[in-house]
Order: structure tokens, then sequence, then C-alpha cells
């Protein structure tokens, strides 16, 4: 049996221990704490969680300065333009955020959805061809047969007539000409006083009303479109990707999730048009397990990409039932209603803004919920406070409220109803015993 000192090593050798009567991490005077060696990096060494972490985030990052991205107001996050900017605005984070997704629901057999697909897909082509790099910044995934989808999407809102003669105007007299030379050497007084249809023809011209988009950092967050135009030139395969849905389930989500791989550094937006369309879907897609593993396969790719995806899905709610809806509804992270007006509602407005037809809405658009960082979403609802109408300009999103039909007719002249009253309230004003009269609704005297 052997003995050894208090705070010895065993076999003699190494540092001697601090004694454990000296306070916590502090070892007592003349002792000396033993240094444990680190193993190499190679010998069962691991590293550091962040690392790993900032290792994934390399390739999945959009490339910095992207013009479509900018911080949501709201809660900071990462969002890009749907294309329309009452929808951005309706959103609560001047547009959409990037890992979510939304979804449009339309009632009756009107197409109103397909206008905001367009904008959102034209949106994104904008964005890519801003980039002076010849692989862009954006891409565009189709989840449709439609082929033809690219030839449609709307271009950019040049101005009205005027506006598009006055920048030609402006583009003419910026050219290095002998004339323009000549005027630029009279002096500034002959400037000033020239005819009013070329003084200062470009001040203004660019100038948005919301000062959220007037911002020179964000000049090209979101554009206006003109559903009555082209963008030419159309979409190149480089710029737009299609994926068919008749394809089995597995199949076509691992098409998104390549063509995602494949375009490193950029920005997608993902566009479903026309969801469970009878003529592009598969009979089995509209059961219950269908749809629901196509929309959280779905929502699954944009989660594992979502530091630079966004998803806009539009379906008509008249072709599913009302619990497949629900089902649908709870995967998405915000959803929208278009609710059209029929032809009796319509003449209505019609007649209250027959002195202005431009303020004439199509109908009425309910909020079921909005984007945040919750995985549900945020539970807002806001039934028939907002409508929407589909003009030649953009698509406007505004407060609903009933107008005031006025009585008269086009010639100016009371309506036939009021005449007739007003006719009624002189007869009895000028003859006080008509109440009276044989045939009358009172036999009572009304004369005091």
């Amino acid at each position: 049996m052997s003995f050894r000192r208090r705070g010895e090593v065993l076999n003699g050798t190494g540092a001697r221990r601090a004694d454990p009567r000296g306070l916590p991490g502090r070892p007592l005077a003349g002792r000396e704490i033993p240094q444990r060696e680190s193993p190499p990096v190679g010998a069962g060494r691991t590293v550091p969680p962040t690392s790993q972490f900032a290792k994934l985030n390399i390739d999945n990052d959009v490339v910095s300065n992207h013009p479509g991205i900018r911080p949501s107001p709201a809660t900071s996050q990462q969002t890009t333009s749907t294309g329309c900017q009452d929808l951005d605005r309706l959103l609560g984070h001047m547009g959409l955020p990037l890992g979510n997704s939304l979804l449009v629901e339309e009632k009756t057999t009107t197409e109103f959805n397909t206008v905001l697909c367009k904008v959102f897909a034209a949106q994104g082509i904008v964005h890519n061809r801003i980039d002076s790099n010849k692989t862009g910044n954006t891409h565009l995934i189709v989840v449709s047969l439609d082929q033809s989808f690219s030839k449609q999407l709307p271009g950019t809102y040049k101005g009205s007539k005027k506006d598009i003669k006055r920048s030609k105007i402006a583009e003419e007299e910026s050219k290095l000409t002998v004339q323009n030379l000549a005027e630029q050497a009279q002096p500034s007084r002959y400037n000033d006083l020239r005819i009013a249809w070329r003084y200062k023809l470009t001040d203004g011209a660019s100038k948005d009303e919301n000062p959220v988009y007037n911002a020179e950092e964000y000049k090209n967050y979101s554009n206006q479109f003109d559903i009555t135009t082209r963008l030419m030139p159309a979409p190149t395969p480089q710029e737009i990707s299609f994926v068919s849905p008749v394809q089995p389930l597995q199949t076509v989500l691992g098409q998104i999730d390549r063509i995602i791989t494949q375009n490193k550094g950029k920005l997608i937006r993902i566009l479903v048009p026309s969801l469970l369309h009878p003529a592009m879907y598969p009979p089995h897609m509209f059961k219950l397990s269908g749809v629901v593993s196509l929309v959280h396969g779905l929502r699954g790719i944009i989660k594992k990409h979502q530091s630079r995806c966004a998803l806009l899905a539009t379906v008509s709610a008249d072709m599913l039932s009302d619990f497949m809806i629900s089902q649908v509804e709870n995967i998405f992270d915000s959803v929208l209603t278009l609710e059209p007006f029929d032809q009796e509602m319509l003449k209505f407005l019609e007649r209250a803004y027959k002195s202005q037809p431009n303020k004439v809405q199509h109908g009425l658009l309910h909020v079921l919920k909005l984007p945040v960082f919750s995985e549900r979403g945020e539970m807002h609802v806001a039934k028939s406070e907002f409508a929407f109408k589909n003009g030649r300009k953009r698509f406007e999103i505004e407060e609903w409220g009933i107008p005031v039909e006025d009585n008269e007719d086009a010639g100016g002249n009371p309506s036939s109803s009021s005449s007739s009253t007003q006719s009624a309230l002189r007869n009895d004003s000028t003859n006080p015993q008509s109440a009276d009269a044989p045939g009358s609704n009172t036999t009572v005297n009304l004369d005091f």
C-alpha cells in the first residue's frame, strides 16, 4: 500500500493541481493548474455550429444590392414586390416577405387573378434585366402547361401620350448635336424664356406619388405595368422555367428544387397560376391527399430556400369544396379572396359614377391571413373592407364604400318617381280639401 501527498500528480509527472480549499478558479500560491492540450482539428475535433450555418448560407444568399429586395418596414424581413403597389401595401410589408407564400382565391368564373399573376411574373423579369451581369439576378418558375404565358406578360407603363412625347423630346435634346450646342452657348436668360412645351420637360415626369417607392435606393423596387401592352422582348429560357403539373408529384417537386439549386445567388419567384385547373391537373390531384401533398411540398421548398424564394398561387374557389379550400388555406402564409360583383351591382355603380367611370370597382377583396414570421401566419381577417378594380394602368385596391346614387336622369331632370312624389305634395298643399275628396285615403279632416 502506497501513500502520496495531497495535490501531487501520480508518477510524479505534470504540474501540481490547485487546492480544492482555494477560491473557485484561483489556485493557491506556488501551485499551477495543468493545461489541457487541445487535439488537432482532424483528431475528432468538431467545427463550431456557427461555421456550419455560415457555410450552408453562402450558396443560398441572394446577390447583394438586388433591386427587387428591400427590408419590410414592419418586421425588417427581406421583402420582394408583387408587381402591384396596392397589394404590396395591403400585405403590410410593402411586398411579399421572402420564404412566404400568398394564395389568391377568386369566386365565380371571372379571371381577375390572372392580372396579378402576370404582373408578378413581369416584375421578376424586369428586375432580372436591370442587372448588367449576363447571368441575371432573378429567375421565374411557372408551374403550368401554358407555354405561351411568357408572351402575355404586360410591359411597363411609360405614361400617357403626352408623357411619352415629352420623354422623346428630352431624349433628342440630350443628344450631342450642333443645334443643342448652339442653344447651350446662349445666355441663361434665353434658356429660361423658351416656350412652355420645351421648358423643363423632365421635371416631375418620373416622380411617384408614394414616398416609399420614391426613395433613391428603392427606385427600381416596384414598377407600374400597362396590361394593354406586352413586355418586349419576351422572356427567354434563362429567365423563366416551366414545370408541367401533369407529371408525378415527386417529379414536379424535384424539378423545382433542381432549378432553384442551379440558379445559385438569384432571387427565385415561383408562380402557380390556376391551381387545380381541370385542364392542367390529373384527376388524382383533386383528392385531399393529392392537393395537400402538392401544396405542402411547395411550402417545404420555400422554407428550404427561404432566404431567396417567394411563392404566389391562384385558385378558383368554386372548383373545390369548402373543406378542401380550408385545408389549403392553412398551409399558405397569407390568403386573399376576390369576390367580383354581379351584373346588378355593376349597373348600380355605373349609374352612381356615370360622370366618373374610372371609379367603378369590379369586386370586393377579403383578407383572411397576412404574412408574418409565425408559421401559421397572422390571423388577420378583414371582410368587405376593400374593393378592387382592374384598370388600364394597374390593378388597384382601395377602401370600399357604398356610393350614393343620384336620382336625376341623363338630362338633369328629376326621375319619374321623384317627380310624381313632388307633384303629389304640390296638390296637397294647393288644395286643402283634397283629403276629404271621394277616393282619398283618409276621412279625417286635416284642417285645424
